[in-house]
């Protein structure tokens, strides 16, 4: 199981989006916005991340590895939508991304009220049945 502020810290970067809490930069592939900076700094000490700027309390990071971590994220989202279980972690580029994504998943099934409007790469589109993607 992943830690809560783990799990929120790579959600938000899956969130991000123009008008979101976290930017994404589609030319530089950085992320922009207010971490938690212990997460952040285990994981770049972990080589997941790695830091950009840092300015007061605003923080610009990459994702190493960003389209394994994307396409894992992606595959964990979509196997626990099918019901399957996370022991295909094993079999992705990234098995940290596959988990955060499974988990992330079933946090947001259980919610009572569905948010149709709601936007993570690798959850279906509402409004174009389309899988969103970063």
């Amino acid at each position: 199981m992943i830690s809560k502020k783990v799990r929120e810290l790579f959600v938000s970067l899956m969130e991000a989006a123009i008008d979101a809490e976290v930017s994404y930069d589609v030319e530089t592939e950085q992320y922009s916005g207010y971490f938690n900076s212990a997460v952040v700094d285990k994981y770049i000490e972990l080589g997941a991340l790695e830091l950009v700027e840092e300015a007061g309390d605003a923080i610009t990071i990459l994702i190493n590895n960003r389209d394994d971590f994307l396409s894992s994220f992606a595959a964990g989202i979509r196997e626990a939508k099918l019901g399957n279980d996370q022991s295909y972690a094993d079999y992705n580029a990234n098995p940290f991304a596959f988990s955060v994504g499974f988990e992330h998943f079933h946090k947001i099934a259980k919610k009572k009220r569905p948010d149709l409007d709601y936007i993570c790469h690798g959850f279906e589109n509402t409004d174009t049945g389309l899988i969103h993607q970063q």
